[in-house]
């Protein structure tokens, strides 16, 4: 009777182990997915701050490469 006992708390506790484990990776994929929106949406922000902001091209700096040899 104990023999059977003992592989049942041990068969429900790998059910936990299984199912805790199986949450952790849930909640990874969650961050993860979180982390990648945010991303993008911080990419987004930025992109229409460019689109947004005025350019003046009389204030722009322009260069040319210099590909004099030392």
């Amino acid at each position: 009777m104990e023999e059977k006992t003992a592989k049942d708390i041990a068969a429900q506790l790998k059910r936990i182990a299984d199912a805790l484990d199986k949450q952790n990776v849930i909640e990874e994929k969650k961050l993860k997915r979180d982390e990648k929106v945010s991303k993008l949406q911080e990419k987004k922000l930025r992109s229409d701050l460019r689109e947004g902001t005025p350019i003046n091209e009389d204030k722009v700096i322009k260069v040319r490469p210099n590909f004099k040899s030392q």
